[in-house]
């Protein structure tokens, strides 16, 4: 049996989320997660007693699977799945250092071939790497938070780095830096803003939790 699964940091310790909804194969749990990648971490496969055996990360690379590159490594603090190009200065696990970490085995997901926009190889948004390694240092600073918003309106991909900056942030960072948060959260692009308060609805995924250390919610969605 296979389920889709969710996994996120509690207190510095990681927990793992589980979907009701049961899948016959690996295939069929994978298509049903690449309709929605931000939602969750990867498809889970439980044994004949229920018990988690083994994780299969995809090889979407960030929350959003924008970037055409095939994820290899996850980010040590948010688990998101990221390529060598856009873990470049990031703290990441292998997925061998992720199997350790959980005590479960991981994998990757064979490689899927890429339709329409992703048809051709192209490079990874620069500006969400670095986006993602400048936010918790410079996210207090209103000219460095008006170029970002205007990198998200030039670069969608680069929400990605907003989601791994925001995510990364300890509950710490989050109270100190809640008032500047929310004066972020509605200086952001309004395609960005609606997408991460509909996700507010999803906590456990990536963009839910961006969209609630904003504090946004549903009723900033249309």
């Amino acid at each position: 049996m296979f389920r889709l699964i969710q996994l996120h940091t509690e207190n510095g310790v990681p927990r793992i989320g589980v979907d009701p909804d049961g899948y016959v194969s690996a295939r069929t749990a994978l298509a049903r997660y690449r309709s929605a990648p931000a939602a969750y971490f990867g498809v889970g496969r439980f044994d004949h007693e229920g018990t988690l055996a083994e994780i299969i990360l995809d090889r979407l690379c960030g929350p959003l699977g924008d970037c055409p590159r095939a994820a290899s490594v996850v980010h040590a603090r948010t688990y998101q799945r990221l390529c060598e190009t856009c873990a470049y200065g990031l703290d990441v696990l292998t997925v061998p250092q992720l199997a350790q970490l959980l005590g479960i085995a991981c994998r990757l997901a064979p490689v899927l071939a890429r339709s329409g926009r992703h048809a051709a190889l192209e490079e990874a948004s620069p500006s969400g790497n670095r986006i993602a390694r400048e936010f918790p240092g410079r996210v207090t600073d209103a000219i460095w938070r008006l170029e970002l918003c205007l990198e998200l309106a030039r670069t969608p991909s680069a929400v990605n780095g907003l989601l791994i900056g925001v995510g990364a942030l300890t509950h710490r960072d989050v109270l100190d830096l809640y008032p500047v948060l929310r004066t972020l959260a509605e200086e952001l692009p309004e395609e960005v803003r609606e997408e991460l308060s509909r996700a507010t609805t999803r906590p456990l995924s990536p963009a839910g939790v961006a969209g609630l250390r904003l504090g946004l919610s549903t009723e900033h969605a249309p």
